[in-house]
C-alpha cells in the first residue's frame, strides 16, 4: 500500500496513475521468495477461510478503485470499470506466472504487455466515441 500511494503521489496525470499503479504491481519487492510464497498461500487460504477471503476482497476492491478513478478522466465510467477489469485481472494473472516461472522473473515484460493492452483499450474507446479525451 505504502509503495502504490508514494507511486501516485508522484503521477501528475490519470494515465501517469495508470502506469504507477502498474509498475508497482510488479516492483522488485513483490517478486522476493518470501513475498511470493506469502502471496501464492495467501491465494490458495482465500478459497476456504472466510477471513483470508475478506482480505483477498479488500485488496480487490483497492486494486480496482485506484484503477477506476484515473480511468473515469480518460474514458465513460462503464469503458472504465471495464478496462479495470481487464488490467487487474492482467496484473494478478501476470504476477501469478511471472512468480512460478523457472529462472529469475521478468516484470519487465509484464509489465508491458498491460500497458499495451491498456493503451489498447483506451484507443479503442477514443476512436469509437471519436474524442481523444
Amino acid at each position: 500500500g505504502a509503495n502504490v500511494r508514494a507511486a501516485l503521489a508522484e503521477a501528475p496525470t490519470p494515465r501517469a496513475r495508470l502506469s504507477a499503479i502498474i509498475r508497482v504491481s510488479f516492483g522488485p519487492e513483490q517478486f522476493r521468495p518470501a513475498t511470493i510464497a506469502a502471496w501464492l498461500a495467501f491465494y490458495v487460504r482465500a478459497q476456504a477461510d472466510p477471513e483470508a477471503r475478506r482480505l483477498l476482497a479488500v485488496y480487490a476492491r483497492r486494486l480496482h478503485s485506484n484503477l477506476v478513478a484515473p480511468l473515469t478522466a480518460l474514458v465513460p465510467r462503464a469503458e472504465a470499470l471495464r478496462i479495470a477489469e481487464g488490467v487487474a485481472a492482467m496484473i494478478d494473472g501476470l504476477y501469478i506466472r511471472r512468480a512460478l516461472k523457472d529462472g529469475p522473473p521478468d516484470p519487465a515484460s509484464a509489465v508491458g504487455l498491460v500497458e499495451d493492452y491498456l493503451e489498447a483499450q483506451l484507443a479503442r474507446v477514443r476512436a469509437r466515441s471519436g474524442r481523444g479525451r
